[in-house]
């Protein structure tokens, strides 16, 4: 079986805005995912709230950092196939004060750790990497609960930037690069995180991205 991680933030744990609980498995779209894919693959849920690329953050409990995480994350479960990274929407808030370009650079570096980890230490060599260009969020973006943490000015802006930073990490690291935000957006509930038929959406995308990796093996 090919071994993949989902590996990301809220939405990828599938918080919905509407109850601050969690969307079902028949909504989530790492879960949706599986599905599609069928009994040759098996898929991980490696989601959290609030999970950022680099940046510990002390008012989340000092437990969201992606870097922290990752390389124990890929062990217990090697040999992995396929790490699935959308992660960056956090790296945007202003507590942090980092451009595009700098949250891009942060990408790099757990790139390159995973790299190293792979093929030096765990014996996981063969492991493929999909960036994913997280949802940009969505106008009026100052009425969400969650402007305040962003900026109310730039951030749909600066989410959208995203795309273009993380198109050139995936050029430069050898990694494949998917833009979610062509096709899936932010909903119209806090302008942050994906409706259900966005969930749906991003699961449709990734599983023809993924089939189209696999073809070239």
């Amino acid at each position: 079986m090919k071994k993949i991680i989902c590996f990301g933030d809220s939405n990828t744990y599938g918080y919905n805005p509407e109850t601050g609980g969690r969307y079902d498995e028949n909504t989530r779209w790492p879960k949706l995912l599986a599905k599609s894919l069928g009994d040759g693959y098996e898929v991980f849920e490696e989601g959290q709230n609030g999970r950022t690329i680099a940046n510990d953050d002390p008012w989340e409990g000092g437990t969201k950092c992606g870097l922290d995480y990752v390389l124990p994350m890929i062990e217990s479960k090697k040999p992995v196939d396929l790490l699935i990274i959308m992660l960056g929407s956090n790296d945007l808030k202003l507590k942090f004060s980092l451009p595009p370009a700098d949250i891009a650079g942060s990408l790099i570096k757990m790139i390159s750790d995973i790299r190293g980890y792979c093929d030096h230490f765990i014996g996981c060599p063969d492991l493929r990497i999909l960036i994913i260009a997280p949802p940009a969020f969505t106008e009026p973006f100052s009425e969400s609960y969650f402007a305040s943490f962003f900026g109310k000015e730039d951030a749909v802006a600066r989410s959208k930037e995203l795309a273009k930073w993380y198109e050139l990490v995936a050029e430069q690291n050898d990694c494949y690069f998917l833009n979610a935000t062509k096709e899936v957006a932010a909903n119209s509930c806090d302008h942050l995180h994906m409706s259900p038929a966005d969930h749906k959406k991003l699961a449709e995308l990734v599983k023809d991205k993924i089939t189209d990796i696999f073809k070239e093996s």
